[in-house]
Formats: structure tokens, C-alpha cells, sequence
């Protein structure tokens, strides 16, 4: 990294919250690499359950909170993260500002290696939301697994428990997605912009998109890049 570099990334970089945050989650060996860098304008929201780094440790591997969006408010745009339950991540990371991190009790939130979010996306676990390897989400995405509120059957049954959410490899949503509870994805698939996903597509290299009953598959045997 040359002396340009670091400067501009200590002027980005909270660092009174990362050092806070990784001897907070960390043990000692760890956290004195300071796996985690938390940046200006990110509300450490609730600092409880625990964070799990399943890969091999590196200095600034995950990063909450960096700018990556043009159209972004600086001033007033936050990230935030609220954690209750567990936190799993697999390689490098980096969840752009604006973007909320929420995780419930005995829920577990795993991004695997080479995972971004562009920002102003919202993650919300309350039970298991999983992604693979090289996915990329790009801004004003909200991905939940329960709906909070029950909705009962007139035996009184509740028939909206949270189900679990998981997307495969080297997958790319596209902006102003939903993505609700029981969805899962297939490996490297596209979700087109704006579209409601209710029911899983396990096929792959297709371009999915619609909304609820309508979501299908759009086209097949398409490749995407960065």
C-alpha cells in the first residue's frame, strides 16, 4: 500500500470504533490484527452475540461501512449494526455505508469469501441467512427471514415461521430487490432489478426476476463479471 493509500484510509477509518470492536469480539492474538475496520459514520447498535471468522486472518479482511455509492447523502447516510446472535464470515468482506446489519438471538448471519454489498441494504436474521463464495448485492436490497409479526390458521397454528434463506455462489442482486423467507438461490445467477423474491430458483447461470407467484426465470445460460 503506498503512503497515499494509507492516509486516505486512516481518514476513512473510525479508529478508536475498530479497535473497540475487534478487542470486543476478538481474543488478543486476533484482535491486535484488527481483522475488522469500521469506518466514520457506522453506529456499533447493539454489540452483543458473537462474530466468527472461518478463514485465515488478514488486517482489515472485512469492512463495515466504506462509500461506494455516488448517489449516497455522506453527511447523514449510516451504517449500522446490530447484533444478537451469530456472525459468521468466510474471506474478505465489505458492507457498504448506509447498509444494516441485524441479527437475532440463536439466529446466524454467514457471508462467504468475496462478499460486497454496494450500500443502503438491509440484512435482517432471525434465523439462518447464508451466502456463498464471490456474491455481490448492489444497493437499496432488503433480505429478511420472518415476517416478525405471527399470522395464525383458524386452528390457530402459526403458519409464517422464519425459514431460512440461502444464496449460492457467485451471485449478483441487483438493486431495489426484497428477497423473503424459504428463498433459496442457485450459483451464479443474476436477480434483476426490483423484483420480489418469494420462492427459490435452483437452477443456474439464469437471469431471475418478478414478483412473488410470478418470479421465474428470465433467461438462461448467462455469465456475469465485476
Amino acid at each position: 500500500m503506498s503512503i497515499a493509500s494509507a492516509i486516505d484510509l486512516i481518514r476513512k477509518v473510525n479508529p478508536w470504533k475498530t479497535i473497540y470492536f475487534n478487542f470486543h469480539y476478538f481474543p488478543f492474538a486476533t484482535a491486535i490484527r484488527m481483522p475488522f475496520f469500521v469506518y466514520w459514520r457506522t453506529s456499533l447498535f447493539k454489540m452483543k452475540g458473537s462474530v466468527v471468522i472461518d478463514a485465515p486472518v488478514s488486517t482489515g479482511m472485512v469492512r463495515l461501512g466504506p462509500h461506494g455509492l455516488g448517489t449516497q447523502d455522506l453527511l447523514y447516510s449510516r451504517t449500522m449494526w446490530q447484533l444478537l446472535g451469530t456472525f459468521v464470515v468466510k474471506g474478505k468482506a465489505s458492507i457498504g455505508r448506509g447498509s444494516k446489519i441485524s441479527v437475532g438471538r440463536n439466529a446466524t448471519l454467514t457471508l462467504g469469501k468475496d462478499f460486497r454489498i454496494t450500500g443502503n441494504t438491509e440484512l435482517v436474521c432471525h434465523k439462518e441467512i447464508t451466502f456463498g463464495n464471490d456474491c455481490l448485492l448492489s444497493w437499496d436490497i432488503l433480505m429478511m427471514d420472518t415476517d416478525f409479526h405471527h399470522i395464525m390458521n383458524a386452528d390457530g397454528e402459526t403458519i409464517n415461521e422464519p425459514r431460512p434463506i440461502r444464496i449460492g455462489n457467485h451471485v449478483w442482486i441487483g438493486c431495489r430487490n426484497t428477497i423473503l423467507k424459504g428463498v433459496t438461490i442457485g450459483d451464479d445467477n443474476i436477480i434483476s432489478a426490483h423484483s420480489t423474491i418469494t420462492k427459490s430458483v435452483n437452477e443456474s447461470n439464469c437471469i431471475i426476476g418478478g414478483h412473488g407467484k410470478s418470479v421465474q426465470v428470465l433467461k438462461r445460460d448467462v455469465r456475469w463479471k465485476i
